[in-house]
């Protein structure tokens, strides 16, 4: 499965939720993170710290959710991945 694969499977179920609006990426090794909210003023986005990102495994396309406080190790590895590249799928960014 490919990082955009991904990322179009994890915007479809966060999507259901009306969250869809991408504020982060993240490649946590075995699996992508992806940190969708409401569509809100960008300045009230600081008050939605501490959610769960929506994550896709990358040879199974299994969808599971990840919160940094589960392994806080793990989410320190991660590596972010920038967000812009997901602007052609018409995502606010």
């Amino acid at each position: 499965m490919t990082l955009h694969e991904a990322y179009l499977k994890a915007k479809s179920k966060e999507g259901k939720s009306g969250r869809t609006r991408l504020v982060d990426c993240r490649d946590y090794g075995e699996f992508w993170g992806f940190g969708f909210v409401p569509q809100i003023d960008a300045s009230l986005l600081k008050e939605l710290n501490g959610s769960a990102d929506i994550t896709v495994n990358k040879k199974t396309g299994e969808l599971s959710y990840f919160n940094p406080i589960m392994d806080f190790d793990l989410f320190e590895r991660s590596i972010p991945i920038s967000i812009e590249q997901f602007a052609e799928y018409n995502v606010a960014i």
